[in-house]
């Protein structure tokens, strides 16, 4: 029956349902009063009939009518939404709240939470959280409506149910997706022919080169730049037949390069050079600053052209090098980038993909989009950069650069190139995404980029339970598995993920640097679906299903 002609109850209970689905994401702490707002039509609830709820159980006759059509089930959830809390540092909490990126979670937040005069509730929210904490170092919803700073709360709900649908169509189409994905991978890997993994040397082992590092500092005068970076190579250059690819890593934000240094040690064992620079804009560094108050940013929105610009200049270094330092071994001509998140992209950056500023603005527009998630929260401080001619003049020259020939992406920020942009990309693509992923969800992120890419020579793997990185992976899995056997495993299998993740960089760097042809079966759905194991399965497919692209077509702002 369509939404309109229910009963008025039914559509209060089944907002506050909506609501309570998605509280975990809204900071709410209400004042004396909860306003819920249905179009037209509004109800109050006093904060003490929500507060005795969530503390007892019982609904009183005020708040009754609007769980009456919840399930029992969902009322535990909304108490247990309600008064679960967990410690926080005020400083930190502030500090991220008076950031850019928490700034404008604020601004979609504080759509849907209003102050008394129905404004946007961002600022208020602000204040609340950081007066709760700074109460006593916890924080929950409850603590948020206590200290809201007007005497009502307004909750507009049928824009809370329509995040919410929103929210539960994309968890719809990403559980249909990985099916989808994983049924196509195993189908293509039991195809002929068949896989000799026996007959294959083991890529997740290290090489026999071996490898050292040499520890550089680079200073672009231009840029005004002055960072570090890290060249790991075979012990022995000269025991290495041909010219050495080169490798880059570019880590995530708020991360280091020194991450990545097992990492580089097992790819050079390899034959190849793999070089590190440190973003410094957008590291772990600058995230320690901005947590400790020391700097308003988590990271500089100019880091979106910086970055390609480091591996650029990294390269022209290395470059300058190779004759002194690397015995004039490297082939710089030969590239890839490899990225981790927001070093993802900087990889597809640099591989050809350029920033859709109109798109952005459109998806970033709180009164046009109500879904954001973390992704976005770090794509939408783009948009700062229009103000900038200079840096708008550098975009409009392009950050590809030509020696890039593979990008390698594992759980990138993509959606803030559109599909033009990515369609741009000529050389080979390898991206990877997490089904669990929530910083960076899969569908919005990975699958749809892979889709705009219009190369013969691209690969989109899915990590069955598998989220944005190793620590997150870890949580991930033991808040879903029980199982004590399972769980006492979860660390030796995110090690073997993680060796397989080695031994793809290895075998893309032969194919498509190397141009060795004899790494290619590393490259089939086969070796993924032989080597991984439960609870993460990893799965490979070369062109998307037709029904994954139907659901990717249905779903609200992908276009």
């Amino acid at each position: 029956m369509p939404l309109r002609h229910r009963p008025l109850r039914l559509v209060f209970a089944t907002a506050l349902g909506a609501w309570a689905a998605v509280a975990t994401a809204l900071p709410l702490r209400a004042a004396d009063t909860l306003v819920l707002e249905f179009g037209p039509f509004s109800r109050s609830i006093p904060a003490e009939s929500l507060v005795a709820f969530a503390e007892t159980g019982t609904a009183d006759r005020q708040l009754a009518p609007f769980l009456r059509r919840l399930s029992p089930a969902q009322r535990q959830g909304l108490r247990t939404a309600l008064t679960r809390s967990r410690a926080v540092n005020v400083v930190a909490v502030s500090q991220w709240f008076n950031s850019p990126m928490g700034d404008r979670s604020l601004q979609f937040l504080g759509k849907m939470a209003q102050t008394e005069a129905g404004r946007n509730g961002g600022q208020a929210l602000r204040a609340a959280i950081v007066a709760a904490v700074a109460e006593d170092g916890d924080i929950s919803l409850l603590d948020i409506v206590r200290h809201f700073p007007t005497d009502s709360l307004r909750l507009d709900m049928a824009q809370g149910t329509t995040v919410a649908r929103q929210v539960w169509a994309e968890a719809a189409a990403t559980r249909a997706i990985v099916d989808a994905l994983k049924q196509q991978s195993e189908t293509e890997a039991a195809a002929p022919p068949s896989l000799d993994l026996a007959a294959l040397p083991d890529l997740t082992q290290p090489g026999p080169y071996g490898s050292r590092q040499v520890s550089l500092t680079l200073v672009d005068a231009d840029r005004r730049r002055t960072y570090a970076a890290d060249v790991f190579v075979p012990q022995n250059l000269a025991a290495v037949p041909g010219p050495i690819p080169v490798v880059v890593f570019s880590h995530g934000l708020g991360d280091s390069r020194t991450t990545f240094f097992e990492f580089a040690t097992h790819v050079a064992s390899h034959g190849f050079a793999v070089a590190l620079p440190e973003h410094i804009g957008s590291n772990s560094t600058q995230k320690q600053a901005m947590l400790t108050g020391l700097d308003r940013e988590t990271f500089k929105a100019r880091d979106f052209l910086d970055r390609p610009l480091d591996v650029s200049f990294l390269l022209d270094e290395l470059e300058r090098l190779n004759a002194t330092t690397f015995e004039n071994r490297l082939n710089v001509s030969r590239v890839a980038v490899v990225g981790h998140s927001f070093g993802g992209y900087t990889a597809l950056a640099l591989g050809g993909a350029s920033i859709d500023f109109d798109r952005l603005a459109q998806r970033c527009d709180p009164a046009a989009n109500l879904l954001l998630d973390a992704a976005m929260v770090l794509e939408c401080r783009a948009l700062e950069l229009r103000a900038d001619a200079a840096t708008m003049d550098r975009f409009a020259q392009g950050t590809k650069d030509d020696r890039v020939q593979l990008v390698m992406a594992f759980a990138p920020v993509t959606n803030l190139f559109g599909p033009r942009e990515m369609a741009q990309i000529a050389v080979p693509v390898m991206l990877f995404g997490g089904e669990l992923d929530r910083l960076t969800p899969v569908v919005p992120q990975q699958v749809t980029a892979f889709s705009w890419l219009q190369g013969g020579d691209r690969y989109l793997y899915l990590g069955q339970n598998t989220s944005h990185g190793p620590d997150f992976t870890r949580l991930a899995t033991r808040f879903l598995y029980i199982d004590e056997a399972l769980e006492q495993s979860v660390d030796e299998a995110i090690a073997a993920t993680q060796g397989i993740n080695r031994s793809l960089v290895v075998a893309f760097g032969q194919v498509y640097l190397a141009q060795n042809d004899a790494y290619r079966p590393f490259l089939r759905s086969a070796y993924v679906e032989t080597v991984s194991t439960e609870p993460f399965r990893l799965h490979l497919v070369r062109e998307l299903p037709p029904s994954v692209v139907e659901r990717l077509a249905r779903l609200p702002g992908l276009e």
